[in-house]
């Protein structure tokens, strides 16, 4: 059915746990592209088995990992083909997914647009989310890559030069998503939020500290409706409240300090 070529693409670091899972749904692409950041577990092994099904297909590049952006633009400049699809390694491309971007690249003057936002099934603890921030998920990650350039040291998206569209058929997240990975995300997200915030010139205060946990807290769980997700709503909801106020402690700290933010050591481990 397809006829334009596709790259996918991922970036890697210690993925073990979710690679084979991620690959396995990628092989219906014409190549497979994965940047590794310097893994130290079983994640290289994994993508180098010349018996896997996706040996055919998967090329390695090796980067020093100095951040999502930079990585992210190294792994568009290594894909072959000018259509890619971003994938992350926690994440599985549903067959229903791969049928839709076939159908597009099918089409006798190929996809009517150069950019599309997929939607993203989140979980926690094996249970779908619905309602909340978490829901709906829509990210970017088919387009055409001429000329795209990723942006932002922390939740980093493609700068595209036309509006996207919008493809509801999914990529899943990792259904064992737990609230010990929430927080290991958090730590690493909100030290680079809050740098990049004070380099901007944002400050904050105790008015914003003490009510920037409840403010995040009912802004999902009741103006968002994260309640009509029950427990696991309720415990996004607290875990969200949680990010939003380190991220106020961590200003405060990196505005604090005498010295630039930027050379304190726990700064530059922030963004592995």
């Amino acid at each position: 059915m397809m006829s334009l070529p596709v790259s996918a693409i991922i970036i890697v670091r210690n993925e073990e746990q979710t690679m084979e899972r991620c690959l396995s749904s990628l092989i219906w692409t014409n190549e497979i592209i994965v940047v590794d950041g310097g893994s130290e577990d079983q994640t290289l092994k994994i993508c180098e088995n010349e018996n896997a099904p996706w040996a055919s297909k998967i090329r390695i590049f090796h980067r020093p990992w100095d951040g999502f952006r930079n990585q992210r633009n190294f792994s568009l400049q290594k894909a072959s083909h000018p259509w890619v699809l971003v994938v992350d390694a926690d994440e599985r491309c549903t067959p229903e997914l791969a049928t839709k971007i076939k159908e597009l690249l099918a089409l006798p003057q190929g996809p009517p647009l150069r950019a599309y936002q997929v939607r993203r099934i989140e979980y926690l603890l094996g249970k779908e989310i619905h309602h909340g921030i978490w829901c709906p998920s829509y990210q970017d990650r088919f387009f055409l890559r001429t000329g795209v350039q990723y942006i932002n040291d922390i939740h980093e998206y493609p700068q595209f030069q036309s509006l996207p569209g919008m493809i509801h058929e999914p990529i899943e997240h990792y259904p064992s998503f737990t609230p010990e990975k929430f927080l290991q995300k958090m730590n690493r997200y909100t030290s680079v939020e809050a740098l990049n915030r004070v380099n901007q010139g944002a400050r904050t205060n105790g008015f914003r500290l003490l009510f920037a946990f409840p403010a995040m807290f009912f802004k999902n769980f009741f103006y968002y409706g994260a309640y009509q997700d029950g427990m696991h709503g309720f415990i996004i909801s607290l875990l969200e409240g949680v990010s939003r106020v380190v991220r106020h402690i961590k200003i405060w700290q990196y505005s604090a300090q005498k010295n630039s933010p930027s050379n304190d050591p726990a700064i530059k481990k922030a963004d592995q």
